[in-house]
C-alpha cells in the first residue's frame, strides 16, 4: 500500500501532465466508447426497423395475395349468379340441378334437355374445370348437396363422387383441405325460395403464398407463418409446424414486439385479411446480430485504434510540453542558486515560448541591475541632468545680454529697466537647485522669458498661454519648456511679418498632459524635420545644432521614461508645433 502511495505522489500528484495525460485518456476512452456504442445501436436499431419494415411489406403482399383469392372466390360464386335471378338462368339451373339430383339422374335430365332441343346449355363440370384452367393456384374446387348428401371434388388431373355423412368442415378436412392448403365456402341458393341447398368450395394451394415475396427471400429473415386464429398452420415458409398446431399461438396475444419463441425474436402481425387469419412474421435477434457481428467487430477495432492513436499522439505532445518546462524549471533553480547567465532556449512560439522569452528578459534586467547599484545610477542621472542644465544657462545668458546689448544701441528708451529686471528675474529662477518644478512656476518663467521679447520687438510679437489652473501644480522637468521658445525666437521668427504669434496650451488624455507650443513663425523644411526627428529618437543623443531641443528631449527621458518626451510637427513658411509629453501622474518625483 506504502508503494503505491509513493507511486501516486511521484508520478501523479506531483506531475501535472501525468494528470492531464490521465484524464485526456479518460475522458478520450470514455467518448469513443460511448460514440461507437451510440454509433453501434443507432446502426443496430436502423437494421431492425429496415428488417421489421420489410417484414411488413411482405405480411402486407401476403395479406393481399389472401384477399385476391377471398375476392376470386367471390367473383366466381358471382358468375354463376351472373345470368339473372331466376331459376331458368342457364349456369344456375344446371347448378341447382346437380345439387338435387344424384349424379346419373343428372345426366339423364341433361341428356333429355339436349335431345329435345339440341342446344348444349352450360354445365357446371366444364365452368369448373375452365376454373381450374385458368387459376393455377386452385387446387380442388367441389360441390356439396345438403339434401342428397354427396360431394363432388374436380382437381385438373381427378374427379370423384362421393356420398357423404357429418359435418360440413369435417367433409372439408377428409377429402379436400389435406394440408398445406386453405378453403373458401360459399352457399348456393336456390333462388326462388333463397333456401341453401349446398355449398361451393374452392381449395386453395397455400404453398402459392411463397410468390409474394419470393424476389425477397435473400432480404428476408426469419420466417412467415399464416395461421387460423385457433393456432392451425395455413402456411409456414420454415415448413416446420405443418400438419400440428402453432406452438407460439398464446404468446401472439402479448402486443409486445419481442416474443420469446424459439429464440428471443421480433414479431410483426397483421389480421386485417378477408379470411381473419393471423399473418405472422418473426424475426430472430440472433438473424440480425449475426449481420452485425461484422459491422460491431470494426467497431471495436476503430475505436480502439482511434484511443490508441489519440492517447498516442496526446502522449507524444504532452512529453515534448514537459520536456521543455522541465527545462524552465531548471532555470529557475539555476537563477535561485544565483546564476543569472542561464538562458531558456526558445521553441515553438506559444504559452513556453512568451514564458521563456520573459524569463531570459527578466534575467537580462536582473544582470543589468546588479551590475549598476541603484544609488550609484541615481546619482549618474542626476549628474547627466546638472549636465544638461549646465549647457542651457551660459547659452541661453549670452542671448539674453545680446538682446539687450542690441536693444541699447538702437534705441535708449525707460524699458530697458524693466528689460534689466525681467532679466534678473529669469536669473534668480535659472540658479535655483530644483529639478523638478510646479507647472506654474516653469510657465511663470516662460512668461517672463516671452515679455522680455515682446518690449524688444514692440508689435511685431505676440504670445497666448492658455493652461488650466488645475493642472498648474503637475510636477514638470524644470526648463524643459523655455528653450523650446527660445529655439522659435532664434530659428522661427520672421522678422518681415508683424504678426508672429506664439500659443503655449496644454491637453490632457486622462492619463498624460501634453503641453502644445506652436508658432506661425518660418517653419522647418522637411528633410530638416526629418533629420531633427531622428535626432530626438536616438538614445543617447548624438551631436546637433539643436542643442536645446535634444537637451529637453533626453532630459524629459532620463527623468521619465522613454515614452515621454518632445513631438514635432511643422510645414516650411507656415509654423511649427512642439508637443511636451509628461505623465500628469507621477512628475518625476523620483528626482526632487
Amino acid at each position: 500500500m506504502k508503494r503505491v502511495i509513493d507511486f501516486y505522489r511521484k508520478h501523479y500528484k506531483q506531475k501535472l501532465f501525468n494528470k492531464i495525460l490521465t484524464m485526456y485518456a479518460i475522458i478520450t476512452i470514455v467518448s469513443l466508447a460511448t460514440l461507437s456504442a451510440f454509433v453501434y445501436t443507432y446502426l443496430n436499431n436502423s437494421q431492425v426497423q429496415k428488417e421489421l419494415d420489410l417484414n411488413k411489406q411482405i405480411l402486407a403482399g401476403v395479406g393481399s395475395h389472401l384477399d385476391i383469392k377471398h375476392a376470386t372466390s367471390q367473383q366466381i360464386i358471382q358468375q354463376i349468379y351472373r345470368d339473372g335471378p331466376s331459376a331458368s338462368s342457364a349456369l344456375l339451373s344446371d347448378v341447382l340441378s346437380f345439387l338435387q339430383n344424384n349424379f346419373s339422374d343428372y345426366l339423364n335430365k341433361r341428356l333429355l334437355q339436349y335431345s329435345a332441343t339440341g342446344v348444349r346449355t352450360p354445365d357446371i363440370n366444364s365452368f369448373l374445370r375452365l376454373l381450374l384452367a385458368n387459376n393455377p393456384d386452385i387446387r380442388t374446387v367441389a360441390l356439396y348437396s345438403k339434401d342428397k348428401k354427396f360431394l363432388f371434388t374436380l382437381t385438373k388431373d381427378t374427379q370423384n363422387y362421393y356420398y357423404v355423412d357429418g359435418d360440413l368442415q369435417a367433409v372439408i378436412g377428409k377429402y379436400i383441405a389435406t394440408g398445406k392448403s386453405y378453403t373458401t365456402v360459399s352457399n348456393i341458393n336456390n333462388m326462388t325460395t333463397q333456401e341453401s341447398i349446398g355449398n361451393l368450395i374452392i381449395d386453395y394451394d397455400s404453398t402459392a403464398i411463397y410468390r409474394t415475396f419470393q424476389n425477397k427471400t435473400d432480404e428476408m429473415k426469419g420466417y412467415i407463418v399464416v395461421l387460423t386464429p385457433a393456432g392451425d398452420v395455413i402456411y409456414d415458409s420454415s415448413n416446420r409446424y405443418y400438419g400440428k398446431p402453432y406452438p407460439y399461438t398464446s404468446l401472439l396475444n402479448n402486443p409486445s414486439s419481442i416474443q420469446r419463441f424459439e429464440e428471443e425474436s421480433y414479431i410483426n402481425m397483421q389480421t386485417t385479411n378477408k379470411f381473419g387469419y393471423w399473418i405472422v412474421g418473426v424475426i430472430p435477434k440472433s438473424a440480425i446480430n449475426g449481420n452485425m457481428k461484422g459491422l460491431k467487430n470494426t467497431l471495436i477495432l476503430v475505436t480502439v485504434i482511434c484511443i490508441v492513436a489519440a492517447i498516442t499522439l496526446t502522449y507524444f505532445t504532452i512529453v515534448n510540453f514537459s520536456r521543455r518546462t522541465k527545462v524552465i524549471v531548471q532555470a529557475m533553480k539555476k537563477v535561485q542558486d544565483g546564476d543569472l547567465s542561464v538562458r531558456i532556449p526558445r521553441e515553438k512560439e506559444d504559452e513556453l515560448f512568451q514564458i521563456s522569452s520573459r524569463f531570459n528578459q527578466m534575467c537580462e534586467d536582473l544582470t543589468q541591475y546588479i551590475d549598476r547599484v541603484y544609488k550609484s545610477e541615481i546619482r549618474e542621472k542626476h549628474a547627466e541632468l546638472v549636465a544638461f542644465q549646465a549647457q542651457i544657462k551660459p547659452h541661453f545668458l549670452y542671448n539674453t545680454l545680446e538682446a539687450i546689448r542690441m536693444r541699447a544701441l538702437s534705441k535708449k528708451a525707460d524699458d530697458v529697466g524693466e528689460m534689466i529686471y525681467i532679466l534678473a528675474t529669469l536669473f534668480r529662477y535659472s540658479v535655483k537647485s530644483e529639478t523638478i518644478v510646479k507647472l506654474s512656476d516653469e510657465i511663470e518663467y516662460c512668461r517672463l522669458y516671452l515679455d522680455l521679447f515682446r518690449i524688444r520687438l514692440l508689435q511685431k510679437f505676440t504670445y497666448e498661454i492658455n493652461i488650466e489652473p488645475e493642472w498648474m501644480s503637475i510636477p514638470i522637468l524644470k526648463l524643459s519648456i523655455q528653450p523650446i521658445i527660445e529655439n522659435y525666437i532664434i530659428h522661427g521668427l520672421n522678422m518681415s511679418q508683424s504678426d508672429n504669434h506664439l500659443t503655449i496650451s496644454a491637453e490632457w488624455d486622462g492619463r498624460d498632459l501634453q503641453l502644445v507650443i506652436s508658432d506661425n513663425g518660418n517653419g522647418i523644411e522637411p528633410l530638416r524635420l526629418m533629420q531633427l526627428r531622428s535626432s530626438l529618437e536616438q538614445h543617447p543623443p548624438q551631436a546637433s545644432n539643436s542643442i536645446g531641443l535634444i537637451n529637453v528631449n533626453e532630459r524629459l527621458k532620463i527623468c521619465f521614461g522613454s515614452s515621454y518626451g518632445l513631438q514635432m510637427n511643422s510645414e516650411a513658411g507656415k509654423g511649427t508645433d512642439i508637443t511636451v509629453k509628461i505623465p500628469a501622474g507621477q512628475g518625476g518625483q523620483q528626482f526632487a
